[in-house]
């Protein structure tokens, strides 16, 4: 139980705590009273959205007895939020405090000097000794170019509080106007150990001598030199180092040897080499076995040592690295403080890498070498797919890619892996896991792997065959759309993690995502359990170190060290970065392959096979309006059979039935997370409505929908919002032939063909709303495109037939209406397993 009345606050009140007989002490527990008693009168607690310990704590600032019911935990939770409040608070307030300052004892003397300080809050190297305060009087003082008022009633305030904290103040108050005082070695050290972090808290500065206010550095640890032995290129973890150390303490180097003899002392602070230093009851013990174990320092241990402040080496913090300059390179580039050297694209690659994706390529190459899980986190757009495809067949030209390596995504961009692989890296020998003729047992897995170097399978698979897969022996593990796995007790993310274990041998781990994966605390530990798991513990540990410091109290020192452990496994690039801006050209078209629903699949055949008996009877004269009504249909199958059925709204399961519908729901994700906007268009008016209701529903926010139905008015409005308002909507969909003329969009970003009009002047046109003068972005274009499908097909056939473009596809689709029947059979015809 916590009671948050006035006498909780009285031990800090200012005055009369050094001058018993003034009588303030009773005048200003009166004025508390009775202030808290009118404030609590008419205190009308607000509290939606608040933290439920937030509003248990208005529940007793609103009653008359002021009473809070908590546990341990939540009591101290709320005592460190409350304080890290009112010390924003103050400091907005108050332009000075009260400050103590230690000295060292004089040669040959025992006891600690203590001055006593007035010292600017906004700049602790602004200090006056107390006689200044006391002698300022009621006129003031200045500390530099800041005023203070009443200096010696701010002094004496800090110093009633002081006393609260640290009892021995009370000796340097016996005069009217203390100036300093003096310490027995025993209290000194209480002041270095744990009352000068009280002291702070309660808002009094406390300076130590610098050999003892190093916080973690006032510890005995070690000071280290290493280097890169002769032969070593720096690539293998494990391997040793030529090494050399020291103890310190402080910032003051010491041998086994002189410790002893400082531990006989028996005294916690001593004196060495001119200055003074805290010895702890256990050092001498942990410099002992530390000295005779004579460790070996691994090239591992330095990538951990030098990754963030505070780590230990057999319980010794280590307080300096000095690298000789080969490990130093090393280190750079590990710690990202220095980029990994770019790497070409390896010999078979069909294409070419981009600066920035050698880069990315080279980073992915240089933590393999380390055997450390690499997060290729880049923007929408910048090529993931292919830095990661360039990299496995850097693996092959290098031989050293020697077992399948097995790639999770999504059911939706399976098909994309496998398109892009066989445009891109053709020598590597790509296989899916997938369907129900899969293999289930291990020797029949082996059987279908033989000499295969990529196997690609969904997270779905993954869960459920778990036990088959885990006893593979994988070379590494891949997972696309990485944020599949935040939840950490979701099966699928615990499938998934389980998978990249290590079992035989060593498997990498990589994962790609593209939203901003270093600024969610509460998923970045299921990322990097599957990708290092040493790195941030288990999960318990991280919800206290890190999670609940920065997300419930807003710890920045926290975050920090959180930052600075994940930073050297996550890489992220921005399309404004610019580093990369300069590699991209200004419109970027990607072509996002999808599959079909096994709704989508059974309603596409039956639409062919009865159409086209349908089309062969038919006499010639009504054939071509037949043939463009069945391409017409299969194209609305591709969107969503809720089209082709014409269904009036969007059903519970509608995200389901359409492949093309969850990849886009996937892309719009990552586009949202960026704060970008993105123009959506289709050719069909029914599928922008039914659209529009499903993503105004999942992301609970509007969406415009303009189409040939539009006013002039309503059609302005929708322009000037998305164009102008900083909080209009994100997503616009447009009627291709509505919207795709004489309209400026350039708040977009991101240009969607949800379906395919087959001719390129008419979405280049529309492509144009955004690209064009006033956009100062670059627009990243996605056409959708069915695999195996009619849609694909007539891609293919216009990037063929590109050189003749004006003759054929300049009327629309107008030309397919022509198609003999052997032409038309095999144009919409559904491939199951398309090249």
């Amino acid at each position: 139980m916590t009671r948050l009345r006035p006498e909780a606050m009285r031990a800090a009140n200012p005055v009369a705590c050094c001058r018993p007989r003034s009588g303030r002490l009773r005048v200003a527990t009166l004025l508390e009273d009775l202030l808290d008693a009118q404030l609590r009168k008419g205190f009308d607690p607000a509290q939606e959205g608040l933290d439920p310990l937030l509003c248990a704590w208005e529940d007793a600032l609103s009653s008359e007895t002021g009473v809070i019911n908590l546990n341990d935990e939540d009591a101290e939770r709320l005592a460190t939020a409350s304080h890290h409040w009112r010390e924003g608070v103050a400091g907005n307030v108050a332009p000075a405090r009260a400050c103590l300052e230690l000295a060292t004892p004089a040669e040959g003397e025992d006891l600690w000097p203590l001055r006593f300080f007035l010292q600017a809050e906004s700049d602790p190297t602004l200090k006056l000794p107390a006689s200044a305060a006391w002698a300022a009087g009621p006129r003031g003082l200045q500390l530099g170019e800041i005023p203070v008022e009443h200096p010696s009633e701010v002094l004496l305030e800090g110093m009633g509080r002081a006393l609260t904290v640290f009892a021995p103040i009370e000796r340097g108050l016996e005069s009217a106007t203390p100036e300093a005082m003096q310490l027995t070695p025993a209290e000194a050290f209480v002041l270095v150990r744990t009352a000068a972090r009280q002291l702070r808290d309660v808002g009094v500065g406390v300076d130590l001598p610098p050999s003892l206010s190093g916080g973690l550095a006032s510890r005995l640890g070690l000071a280290i030199k290493a280097e890169l032995p002769e032969r070593s290129r720096g690539f293998t973890l494990g391997e040793s180092l030529d090494w050399s150390w020291e103890l310190m303490i402080g910032g003051v180097t010491l041998t086994l040897r002189e410790l002893e003899r400082l531990s006989g002392k028996r005294s916690p602070l001593v004196r060495h080499k001119g200055a003074w230093i805290e010895l702890r009851p256990n050092d001498l013990k942990n410099a002992e076995r530390f000295c005779s174990a004579n460790p070996e320092l691994s090239l591992d241990d330095a990538l951990r040592l030098t990754a963030t402040e505070g780590d230990t080496l057999m319980r010794l913090p280590v307080h300096a690295f000095d690298a000789g300059p080969r490990l130093q390179a090393v280190l750079e580039q590990y710690h990202q403080q220095k980029s990994p050297d770019p790497l070409p694209a390896p010999e078979g690659f069909c294409g070419q890498l981009r600066p920035y994706q050698e880069r990315g390529l080279g980073w992915l190459a240089f933590l393999h070498r380390f055997d450390q899980g690499a997060c290729l986190a880049d923007d929408m757009g910048l090529g993931k797919t292919i830095q990661l495809l360039a990299f496995l067949q850097h693996l092959k030209v290098e031989q050293e890619l020697k077992k399948p390596v097995l790639l999770v995504a999504p059911t939706s961009v399976l098909t994309n892996w496998k398109r892009e692989a066989a445009a891109f890296t053709p020598e590597l020998n790509v296989h899916e896991h997938y369907g129900p003729r899969r293999p289930t047992t291990l020797a029949a897995l082996k059987k279908a792997l033989k000499d295969v170097d990529l196997v690609l399978t969904s997270y779905g698979l993954v869960q459920r065959d778990i036990d088959l897969l885990e006893s593979f022996d994988w070379q590494g593990t891949v997972i696309d759309e990485a944020q599949a796995i935040k939840n950490p007790s979701a099966k699928q993310s615990q499938a998934t993690r389980d998978l990249a274990r290590t079992r035989k041998g060593t498997r990498f781990r990589i994962a790609l995502t593209g939203t901003p994966v270093e600024n969610r605390v509460s998923e970045l530990w299921a990322l990097m359990d599957f990708l290092n798991p040493r790195v941030l513990g288990e999960e318990e540990f991280f919800r206290q170190r890190y999670r609940m410091p920065i997300e419930r109290y807003g710890d920045m020192s926290s975050l920090r060290d959180l930052k600075s452990r994940v930073g050297p496994f996550i890489l992220r690039r921005l399309k404004t970065d610019k580093a990369i801006i300069s590699d991209l050209p200004e419109k970027v078209e990607l072509s996002e392959w999808v599959g079909l629903s096994k709704e989508q699949k059974s309603l596409y055949a039956k639409t062919v096979e009865d159409t086209l008996d349908a089309i062969a009877r038919a006499p010639r004269g009504k054939r071509h309006g037949q043939v463009l009504g069945l391409l017409t249909r299969l194209k609305q199958i591709c969107n969503h059979p809720a089209l082709a059925l014409k269904e009036k709204e969007a059903s519970e399961d509608f995200l389901q039935r359409s492949a093309k519908l969850q990849r886009l729901e996937q892309i719009l994700e990552e586009v949202i997370e960026a704060g970008d906007r993105a123009l959506l268009f289709t050719q069909f008016a029914e599928w922008g409505t039914l659209l529009r209701e499903y993503l105004q529903r999942r992301w609970r926010s509007e969406v415009p929908f303009l189409s040939g139905s539009t006013s002039k008015t309503e059609r302005q409005a929708m322009v000037d919002r998305f164009q102008e308002d900083p909080r209009g909507p994100q997503l616009f969909l447009l009627s291709l032939k509505a919207g795709g003329v004489g309209l400026n969009l350039t708040r977009a970003s991101h240009v969607f063909h949800i379906d395919r009009w087959w001719n390129p002047a008419v979405e280049n046109q529309a492509t144009d709303r955004a690209y064009r003068i006033g956009q100062n972005n670059r627009v990243m274009v996605h056409k959708f495109i069915t695999s195996g499908s009619v849609e694909e097909k007539i891609d293919r056939m216009i990037r063929e037939k590109s050189r003749l473009a004006e003759d054929i596809v300049g009327s629309g689709e107008e030309w397919l209406g022509g198609l003999e029947m052997g032409q038309l059979k095999e144009l919409v015809s559904l491939e199951d397993n398309p090249s």
